[in-house]
């Protein structure tokens, strides 16, 4: 860290862990607990003001943080969630530092880099977070300006409720560090981390896995219409008859090109999944594969809704929508373009190197097709593209 600048840290390690299994502060990793890395990396940045909060199992933790000479506040609302958990630790942190580093316990790649990147962009008056490819990722940096703020709320929608109440205070700084955006929470995250970590933190190349391949992205047909236009990301509807015909045309397309594969793999929602059954069927392919990650992108509550019933009971939000088009963020559960672009980039990437055949075919959606396509060219989701129809088919070569 700077001299002329002081921060200190709060690692969030209260939780239930009930979605791993296991608790995760204790856990193994390299050669060190999940909750003596976060320590360590902390120090290694130059931070001085550690405090770790506790909750759930507290005894377990105790002996460690003794060892490690850390602060330890307890939470005596952890059950209530994880925000009661940041204003706990926040509370407990000298006001008189520049800004916290918040760190919640089961993101235990974060590197001493990414910490000292966001220090160097610290403005006094705005949130930090490290992005990668777009995505946001932890640690949030928490200026001291904004402290009071975050221990006033009542807690209704957490602290994004906070950080999202003026788009323009949420500082995004890129980092090229994948570890920033993932977490710990099941026991595949938990083996996928194990993995990375070994692999030296190094995150494996699109580009590199498919070269030599031709990917085929199919983005299925027409749906059945409603009464007018609606958000449509996750909804579950079906083909319209012409959407049938679309899929039957592109099968027939598909039929008569030299494709070396014989599966199928598409979004398991129902206009992607009839999509691909037709194309199975016209051109005799041996397997579907159906993968709820080539979804289309998640738009939380605004999903399924009329367009002009958001723009009247939300015109705010909806015009932030169309200022921050990318980055933006309906509401609990929904994804942005580049939450989509990480989750279907990660999606392909599981899928090239487990395929045998030097062709694939992809059935999704419009913002999948246009994340993966883009990718697949060295580009980002957020960079020009031009549109592909639906049941239209693209080829884009590795």
């Amino acid at each position: 860290m700077t001299e002329k600048k002081r921060f200190g840290a709060c690692i969030l390690a209260a939780g239930f862990s009930s979605r791993m299994g296991s608790f995760k502060p204790l856990l193994p990793l390299g050669d060190k607990t999940v909750i003596e890395r976060a320590i360590a990396v902390s120090k290694e940045a130059g931070i001085e003001d550690i405090v770790v909060v506790t909750g759930y199992n507290r005894e377990a933790l105790l002996p460690v943080l003794e060892k490690e000479g850390v602060e330890e506040v307890f939470n005596w609302h952890f059950e209530e969630g994880m925000f009661t958990s940041i204003q706990t630790g926040l509370a407990a942190q000298p006001p008189q530092l520049c800004g916290y580093f918040l760190m919640p316990v089961d993101c235990p790649i974060i590197q001493r880099e990414v910490l000292q990147q966001l220090a160097e962009s610290f403005e006094p008056d705005k949130f930090a977070v490290p992005c990668y490819h777009g995505k946001k990722g932890h640690p949030l940096l928490i200026p001291a300006s904004l402290r009071k703020e975050i221990l006033d709320h009542d807690g209704k929608g957490g602290l994004k409720a906070v950080t999202d109440r003026d788009f323009e205070r949420l500082k995004r700084v890129p980092v090229e560090t994948e570890g920033v955006v993932m977490d710990m929470d099941t026991p595949e995250a938990y083996e996928e981390i194990k993995a990375y970590l070994a692999g030296g933190c190094k995150s494996e190349s699109l580009q590199e896995l498919a070269d030599g391949r031709r990917i085929f992205l199919v983005r299925h047909g027409e749906i059945q219409q409603h009464e007018e236009k609606i958000f449509l990301g996750q909804t579950d509807v079906p083909l319209s008859p012409q959407g049938i015909y679309q899929a039957k045309m592109a099968g027939r397309l598909l039929a008569q090109m030299d494709v070396r594969t014989n599966r199928i793999y598409s979004s398991d929602l129902l206009r992607a999944s009839q999509t691909a059954k037709i194309l199975e069927q016209r051109m005799g392919m041996e397997r579907l594969i159906l993968d709820k990650e080539l979804r289309e992108m998640n738009l939380g509550p605004w999903d399924g809704k009329f367009i002009s019933e958001i723009r009247a009971q939300y015109p705010q939000e909806y015009e932030k929508r169309g200022k921050y088009l990318m980055a933006y963020k309906m509401g609990e559960g929904s994804e942005n373009f580049f939450d989509l672009q990480y989750r279907v980039v990660r999606a392909l990437i599981h899928i090239l190197k487990k395929d045998p055949f030097q062709d694939l075919i992809l059935v999704s959606h419009s913002g999948v097709i246009r994340a993966i396509g883009n990718n697949l060219e060295g580009k980002d989701v957020s960079e020009e593209w031009k549109p592909v129809g639906k049941g239209q088919v693209r080829i884009v070569r590795g």
